[in-house]
């Protein structure tokens, strides 16, 4: 993959008190662009980067404030909102965010993902040596 570059990648550990968070980080693409507040997230069998995203809001049918999916009461002006507002994805789950940037193509997305992946893994040992970030 060679028209993108990942040409730095800084990373975050996460507390240790968070079982499926194990960081945050911002990539640098071709030294001229940059991607902030990624995750790295413990999945099921592997880790996995979840890119930066925003709740998916609706509007009351009183007051029409936006509300996220999950509120129950608007939060302006206090009124019920029904259940169930989400639409969901191909294994039945609430959408509830949607990405603000991610990859279109695949081989994009597994040489980003294997930059970050490589980069956390040195900081977690780098980190687990005893010595301290300097962020």
């Amino acid at each position: 993959m060679r028209d993108i570059e990942v040409t730095e990648v800084r990373v975050k550990l996460a507390s240790e008190e968070d079982e499926k968070l194990l960081g945050y980080c911002s990539v640098t693409l071709n030294n001229a662009f940059v991607i902030k507040d990624l995750k790295i997230i413990q999945g099921d069998d592997a880790p996995f980067i979840a890119m930066p995203s925003r709740k998916i809001t609706d509007k009351c049918p009183r007051c029409s404030y936006k509300n996220h999916l999950r509120a129950k009461f608007c939060n302006e002006c206090g009124g019920n909102l029904t259940h169930n507002r989400a639409d969901t994805d191909a294994r039945g789950r609430a959408k509830l965010h949607f990405d603000l940037v991610h990859p279109i193509r695949s081989e994009v997305r597994d040489y980003v993902h294997k930059a970050i992946l490589d980069a956390y893994e040195k900081e977690a040992a780098r980190r687990g040596n005893g010595e301290s970030s300097d962020e």
